[in-house]
């Protein structure tokens, strides 16, 4: 129920933060576009005051002047038709522009009527606040009618530094969403590991209870036993020693598992032939087996199955995965192990007939104190560091570990080792 309120309120939280922010962009363009639609109408207004002043210093006060062209987003064209003297266009424009607020930097430009050709052109870099001259202003006049452009470079710039205040609370908005969205990823991976960390300890409670009880209940029949009957006594003797056996199995694996993250295990590598080795493993756990009728069936193909490795670590790795096939098959396990000799090196197959592993989990598997969920977590006992384990030896071989599996029709692991 936590969970689920918990996971509730994120995306709800999310949603609300995606939503403002969607709406912080809404309002931004709506805003820049209300402020390019100011700027075009005071630009409109200058050009007209500016064409209705050239008009009436020729005398025309009829006051017909042909709306302003808008020829592109940054853009404008006055059709004049009548003889421009440029200083006094310069003088008007600036005059104009410094009274509606356009201090923008713009190209004015000064078409003959009938052709269109370019007569006069300046820049001015400051805008209205040009100092000096227009280079044009002192050239011979030109006899014809004329037209005139005024185009805004830095049109787009301007309006969003006029905006600056809306990017900066986007900008400001954006970021708080990100590091948000950063603290629910890694609570969520805090979670997770808090819940395998649970799981963990749960097991291995459960896990060394079993071991515990057993030796106290072996060791207080003997302590009962009067006279001492040798044959029970041996028999509970290997209770304790067996029990003993996995007890140091387990602590051992935690011990490696850790060490090995610290990078603390140095391998004492040696030449060894790889089928003997497995020969010996199936041997010790074949005892294991014959309490529930299973088998292991061997096809050790590999010759020479000479590789270059540490025995200990590759003793215990083909145990973990023994051990792991003989758990997840429910009644009379049948596990059947492959050497053969595949490109430079040793391919070693592990297959089982058991319950399977899902595909979603698959990738999962090799994380430490990942556990596959198989209805009760006690179930299947184990920590969830065999495969940890089988991984990380694997790496520390120059090896290589896949798995293959279908839910309910077994698990098949494949190891690949070079050969030296």
């Amino acid at each position: 129920m936590k969970a689920r309120v918990y996971r509730i309120l994120i995306v709800t939280t999310l949603t609300a933060l995606v939503g403002l922010l969607v709406m912080q962009i809404y309002w931004f363009v709506h805003a820049y576009k209300l402020e390019e639609a100011q700027f075009d109408k005071s630009v409109n207004l200058a050009l007209r005051n500016v064409a209705d002043n050239l008009l009436k210093s020729q005398k025309d006060f009829s006051g017909r002047i042909d709306p302003v062209q808008h020829t592109a987003s940054n853009a404008f064209f006055v059709t004049l038709n009548r003889k421009i003297e440029y200083a006094l266009l310069d003088s008007l424009i600036r005059s104009e522009f410094k009274k509606h607020g356009i201090y923008t930097s713009f190209e004015l430009g000064v078409y003959e009527h009938q052709s269109n050709v370019l007569l006069y052109g300046n820049f001015y870099q400051q805008g209205a606040l040009t100092e000096g001259d227009a280079t044009c202003r002192n050239r011979e006049p030109v006899v014809a009618k004329m037209d005139f452009s005024i185009t805004f470079p830095d049109k787009r710039t301007d309006i969003l530094g006029s905006l600056n205040i809306w990017i900066i609370t986007a900008a400001i908005f954006l970021l708080v969403l990100v590091v948000f969205s950063y603290m629910v990823m890694d609570l969520s991976k805090q979670k997770k590991l808090a819940e395998i960390k649970t799981d963990f300890l749960n097991n291995m409670t459960h896990e060394l209870q079993t071991p515990i009880a057993n030796i106290g209940m072996a060791s207080e029949v003997l302590r009962a036993v009067t006279p001492v009957d040798s044959k029970k006594a041996m028999r509970y003797a290997n209770i304790i020693h067996e029990e003993n056996q996995r007890l140091k199995f387990h602590v051992e694996q935690v011990l490696q598992t850790a060490q090995m993250e610290r990078g603390e295990v140095n391998l004492n590598k040696k030449e060894i032939d790889i089928n003997q080795l497995i020969n010996s493993v199936i041997s010790n756990f074949e005892l294991r087996l014959q309490s529930r009728q299973g088998k292991i069936i061997k096809h050790l193909l590999a010759s020479p199955a000479q590789l270059t490795g540490d025995p200990f670590h590759l003793t215990n790795l083909f145990y973990n995965l023994l051990d792991n096939a003989d758990k997840y098959s429910p009644l009379n396990p049948e596990i059947t192990i492959t050497t053969r000799n595949h490109e430079a090196g040793i391919q070693i197959s592990i297959a089982d007939k058991g319950i399977g592993i899902k595909h979603d989990v698959q990738k999962f598997i090799f994380d430490k104190f990942y556990r596959a969920a198989t209805g009760n977590q006690h179930d299947i006992k184990g920590f969830g560091l065999g495969l940890t384990y089988v991984q990380q030896i694997v790496k520390a071989h120059n090896g290589i570990v896949t798995v293959s599996s279908e839910e309910n029709q077994g698990s098949r692991f494949d190891l690949y080792f070079q050969s030296y």
